[in-house]
């Protein structure tokens, strides 16, 4: 380094901008976007039935789903975590919306 007239850095140098701003909202960002992703963005949509004497799964998904009721039976019993299709009468079931 020159000094000149005593005086060191007689032209100052332009300040750097550190962009410590940017380095937060892009963490912000990603933050949020991995929590979307791994969470999804809202739960799914259920409607709940209470199981009276004589239902079915079956029956239930007739009443629930217009058309061919057996892709839906499946999916009753997948949402309410049931490993075979018998009910008792007061048990309650989520029924999830198309």
């Amino acid at each position: 380094m020159f000094v000149q007239d005593g005086i060191q850095n007689a032209y100052p140098r332009p300040r750097r901008r550190r962009g410590w701003g940017r380095v937060l909202v892009l963490a912000a960002v990603v933050v949020v976007a991995t929590g979307r992703l791994a969470y999804g963005s809202a739960p799914a949509k259920t409607d709940s039935v209470v199981v009276t004497p004589g239902d079915t799964v079956w029956s239930i998904a007739a009443t629930y789903y217009p058309g061919d009721p057996r892709p839906h039976v499946e999916a009753i019993l997948q949402a309410n975590h049931l490993t075979s299709p018998l009910l008792m009468p007061g048990q309650a079931l989520l029924i999830p919306r198309e």
